[in-house]
């Protein structure tokens, strides 16, 4: 007994030695989570957000609903819906009592009602339309939304019934549309998308509108009356032949025909009708064939009238719009060099002023732009810009934040990660200035070599940030320091830049990349033996575009590119916008620009060792493109590898293939490093 009591003794009074912090690692996707959808309630107190967290059994990207309420100097937060009931999409009632979302019934999305006081979920539609996108009525006594009315599919005439429980082959895909599959949604359906209204107590669902094609495609508006509902439909004869092309149109909740309001030659999308229901705020851009078109912020007067654009002087993409509750002005939410941000912008012209000065991307995969923000009586809530660890909640007063909600606090105290650094650099082109990041290894030691990965952002019309990412940290945790650029045709600065690469891509954007290279080969700790160079989409096509051009890098990593745009042009779920504004004229009357322009036609030149990595399911670059250069390399003898994700589209998968698709471009870089 006296051994048994020193030996406790002695244990209690041994130090207790802390965990040493452990570098990034793949099982980690499955520890962490992310704040995503940040929505005030309109008394500025409260703030609906959800979690997003990926599911290491059913290995999917889960989400549950959570409550955040201000009181004083402290934020008290409480799980509201959890991730079993599938929720997603929770949005206040204008008086802040009850919230809306979809979550399954039977097995078909459905709309339900929470008074949040009560916490218990009412079931508002239960048809066989399945709710997508909603909005709230001013008055709080309905809900209008979009869902997909299905069709009978197309039969072949004359052919024989199906007899009850016969074991045929599929039935075949009858196609007659111009664009026919999509990426992320597979192959069309017969049916289309229509608009409805339902009472907000529940009961049957009323269609506003009808026809053969989708009649709501980018967004809708109530006006205060309750009664009527602005809406933004591509319905215009040969719309499917148009890269952009849509319009405004209102209808009335008591029946009629809709009425067409805009008829303006591009994009009027996300229509917001101000508080007094005079003006319509909507974002789009006019019809250009220049290989980038930039979205403004625009405003009519509902009654008619031209259209005014409000960020004509700003020179960034409007991503989304906000009336400010007076009507005066507008909360824009836009692109910055890197960065999303907020800023108030008033109607009668003059500055924008900034209100959240930035806004954390949530995409994880790769650290691009993004991100949510949400204003009510005052408050702003927003996603945080984060380095180190997924966006939290960050909550906002005048400008100032006053409150922040962090749920990798704990993950991040027991992980060694290593730091980021904001670079810039001019091009060897002409000098244009160019924004980078770097990602160093955990434990950097400048005294040490390291070896370079450079990773090319997709798009090519999007960008990079200072943002965490797996793809990034794997990479560095394995030892490389990762060089992430914005090389001219990135957007955030500017339509000029944006559109530098107009007609001409890939080509002044390959030397915007090699001179980041060069840049950080004046850093002694930087291996100029080991070079590596990578990326998906886009950076996919730079990626073979460069290996084309030169031989500096060890190995290379092409994920889902484009290597003939012949081919790309009439397989893509995008043909329109690459016959339109990337390539100039059909392939078969301008062949030799399409070649000219397809990286395929320099892979005689090849020599540096490559992997592709594209989903099967992948309808914006399909996977053929990675097959011919895959073959191609194999006839030269270049040493290379192919990996097909199995049902992965785009977005590269579940979260498990992200993880496949990161690690086997480790693996294949460090086969060929010089030791």
């Amino acid at each position: 007994m006296k051994a048994l009591l020193l030996a406790a003794l002695l244990a209690t009074a041994a130090p207790v030695l802390a965990a040493e912090p452990a570098p990034f690692e793949a099982a980690d996707l499955y520890r962490l989570s992310m704040v995503t959808d940040p929505q005030v309630a309109p008394d500025g107190n409260r703030v609906l957000f959800t979690r997003a967290f990926f599911d290491i059994q059913t290995d999917t990207r889960q989400g549950e609903i959570w409550l955040a309420t201000l009181g004083g100097k402290a934020v008290d937060k409480r799980l509201l819906i959890p991730a079993a009931a599938k929720a997603s999409g929770a949005a206040w009632s204008p008086d802040g009592s009850r919230i809306a979302y979809v979550a399954p019934w039977l097995g078909k999305p459905q709309l339900w009602v929470m008074r949040v006081a009560d916490g218990v979920g009412q079931l508002v539609t239960r048809g066989k339309y399945a709710p997508e996108s909603f909005v709230w009525s001013p008055d709080g006594s309905r809900i209008a939304f979009t869902a997909r009315v299905e069709a009978p599919p197309a039969k072949i005439r004359g052919m024989v019934d199906k007899p009850e429980g016969a074991t045929w082959a599929p039935a075949p895909k009858i196609i007659d549309s111009f664009r026919y599959r999509f990426d992320g949604r597979g192959y069309a359906t017969p049916g289309s998308t229509q608009l409805f209204v339902v009472d907000a107590a529940g009961g049957e669902a009323k269609e506003l509108t009808a026809g053969d094609n989708d009649q709501v495609s980018g967004g809708f508006d109530w006006l205060p009356d309750s009664r009527t509902i602005v809406y933004s439909a591509r319905v215009r004869d040969g719309n499917d032949l148009l890269p952009v092309e849509s319009d405004l149109w209102q209808v009335g909740i008591g029946g009629g025909a809709p009425v067409r309001l805009t008829d303006i030659d591009g994009t009027e999308d996300d229509p917001q009708v101000s508080p007094d229901g005079k003006t319509i705020a909507f974002t789009g851009a006019l019809t250009a064939t220049s290989f980038y078109v930039q979205s403004d912020l625009w405003v009519r007067p509902l009654a008619g009238g031209p259209a005014r654009n409000l960020t004509a002087d700003l020179d960034r993409p409007v991503i989304a719009a906000k009336w400010a509750k007076d009507g005066k002005g507008l909360h824009v939410f836009y692109n910055d060099a890197g960065l999303t941000k907020v800023a108030l912008l008033p109607l009668a012209g003059g500055k924008p002023q900034l209100e959240v000065p930035a806004i954390g991307g949530t995409r994880l995969y790769l650290p691009s732009s993004g991100g949510n923000w949400s204003e009510g009586g005052g408050t702003f809530a927003y996603t945080t810009v984060e380095a180190d660890r997924p966006a939290g909640l960050g909550i906002a007063r005048a400008g100032k934040e006053i409150a922040r909600i962090d749920f990798n606090a704990d993950w991040r105290a027991g992980k060694r990660l290593g730091p980021m650094e904001r670079i810039t650099y001019k091009s060897a082109k002409d000098g244009l200035p160019i924004e980078a990041w770097v990602q160093f290894p955990p434990g950097f030691d400048p005294a040490r070599k390291y070896p370079l990965a450079l990773e090319i952002h997709g798009g090519p019309n999007t960008d990079y940030g200072p943002y965490f990412s797996i793809t990034h940290q794997l990479y560095a945790a394995a030892g490389y320091i990762v060089l992430f650029t914005n090389p001219r045709g990135s957007i955030g600065y500017g339509r000029q830049f944006a559109n530098a690469i107009d007609k001409a891509y890939p080509g002044d954007d390959h030397d915007d990349l090699m001179s980041g290279v060069d840049e950080m080969l004046k850093r002694p700790y930087v291996d100029a033996r080991n070079l590596f160079i990578g990326g998906g989409s886009g950076g996919g096509v730079l990626t073979t575009f460069a290996i084309g051009k030169t031989d500096r890098f060890r190995a290379a990593a092409a994920l889902r590119p484009v290597t003939d745009w012949t081919v790309q042009a009439l397989t893509s779920d995008i043909t329109a916008v690459t016959l339109r504004n990337w390539v100039p004229g059909n392939p078969w009357d301008n062949h030799d620009d399409y070649w000219r322009r397809s990286t395929l036609s320099l892979v005689g030149k090849v020599k540096t060792p490559t992997i592709l990595i594209d989903g099967e399911a992948d309808w914006r670059t399909p996977i053929s493109q990675s097959e011919a250069y895959y073959q191609a390399l194999k006839v030269r003898g270049v040493p290379t590898r192919m990996v097909r994700l199995p049902e992965a589209g785009h977005g590269m998968g579940r979260p498990s293939q992200w993880l496949q698709s990161i690690l086997t471009v480790v693996d294949w870089y460090d086969r060929f490093k010089v030791k």
